[in-house]
């Protein structure tokens, strides 16, 4: 099989510093190769190029600051077509090739796959999407996205408290996938522990393009709200049948929908579409430093195209970001560069992970005994207007 090939070592400024000869450090080292596995083709594409550009930004400023004990890091960024076996293959070249840690890959239903493979194969991974609770297996692979079992109640707490007069609701949910149906299941539970009744839970396929009888269904159970787990493609579709069923209530869906280009696309019949997240354009969550934030936003913007949104919303790709840093700080902190046999490499980064009790990069994060990072989440609202998510506000 053929694997089309990205390697990324900084651009200009790692070949400056190897052209000039400014950087003594990073001249006479062999690289630091990560890999990252992430959709660049098919109907999560957007998400797959969004994460690619950030963490070419992360590779780009480690490596201004010489790379990792006097090696510059190198990135592979390859396309798993959102397809588990294909995230499965990539996964395993990675493991064959001398690579370091492996970033990805994104869904759950691929971590899910991924995540006991490399513990059979001993390859360190960091995932930074998936939102699947559970799916982490420890000690060779650990998760900087808080799942759904952290984000979830946080989101539900603070929707409650902007719309303390929802009593009823449907869940609306893609049951055949497993991270919608782990979705549907775990509002379900919430709904119960807040007193909230559940009138229906309303099955879709992520592959449909027709939403008007799951519109229908609703609007005939008269809910106060919908408690969403939709892709942006999907979403969209949904909230214009919603509208034309001028089905007017607000609609809260998990962190999936966050991160894509619905919010650019959607227009006006997104005004009651509210997202669980932590994170804006403008500010990022407790602990961020400011400055660096706003940088890194700045950057990104810069460097986004239509085919990840624009305005680009940078919502959670800090996280994506983080992954580089946090290799980074690891390999350094072992004393490790270029030079050092991949196999003991591997073996120390997996250890590192056993430790880790807290980390700070874009983002501030606590770690679980799962091996997922904690990271307190809120609810964002919909400006429709400046195609950005906002905080919610009561």
């Amino acid at each position: 099989m053929q694997y089309q090939r990205r390697a990324f070592v900084g651009g200009a400024i790692a070949a400056a510093a190897l052209t000039l000869g400014g950087n003594a450090l990073a001249q006479a080292k062999p690289p630091i190769k990560l890999g990252l596995i992430t959709p660049l083709t098919g109907p999560l594409a957007s998400y797959g190029k969004a994460q690619e550009m950030v963490i070419k930004l992360a590779i780009e400023d480690v490596n201004a600051k010489g790379g990792v004990n006097g090696s510059l890091l190198v990135l592979d960024a390859q396309d798993s077509s959102t397809d588990p076996g294909q995230a499965v293959l990539l996964f395993r070249k990675f493991a064959g090739e001398n690579y370091f840690g492996v970033i990805g890959p994104m869904t759950g239903t691929q971590w899910e796959t991924v995540s006991p493979l490399a513990n059979r194969i001993q390859m360190p991974a960091i995932s930074v999407n998936a939102i699947k609770p559970g799916i982490t297996v420890k000690p060779w692979t650990i998760r900087l996205q808080p799942p759904d079992d952290s984000l979830m109640p946080d989101g539900m707490k603070e929707f409650l408290k902007a719309y303390p007069k929802i009593k009823k609701v449907v869940i609306m949910a893609d049951v055949r996938e497993a991270s919608s149906k782990a979705s549907a299941d775990a509002y379900a539970v919430l709904a119960k522990q807040n007193g909230i009744e559940v009138l229906d839970t309303v099955e879709f396929s992520s592959r449909a393009t027709d939403f008007s009888a799951a519109a229908i269904q609703i609007k005939s159970r008269n809910p106060d709200a919908i408690l969403a787990a939709a892709f942006p493609a999907q979403a969209i579709l949904i909230a214009k049948d919603l509208a034309t069923q001028a089905v007017n209530v607000p609609v809260l869906n998990t962190s999936i929908l966050w991160t894509g280009p619905f919010i650019n696309n959607v227009g006006a019949i997104g005004r009651n579409w509210h997202v669980i997240g932590f994170s804006t354009n403008e500010t990022g969550p407790l602990g961020t430093n400011p400055a660096v934030y706003k940088s890194l936003v700045e950057r990104a913007q810069q460097h986004a195209d239509a085919s990840i949104g624009v305005p680009f919303n940078f919502c959670n790709w800090g996280v994506s970001y983080d992954a580089v840093l946090l290799y980074a700080e690891l390999i350094k902190r072992l004393g490790m560069d270029g030079n050092t046999d991949v196999t003991k490499a591997r073996q120390a980064i997996k250890d590192e992970f056993t430790k880790l009790k807290a980390f700070t990069g874009a983002h501030r994060y606590t770690f679980r005994d799962t091996g997922d990072a904690y990271i307190g989440a809120t609810v964002l609202a919909a400006d429709v207007d400046r195609k950005v998510w906002k905080y919610m506000t009561k």
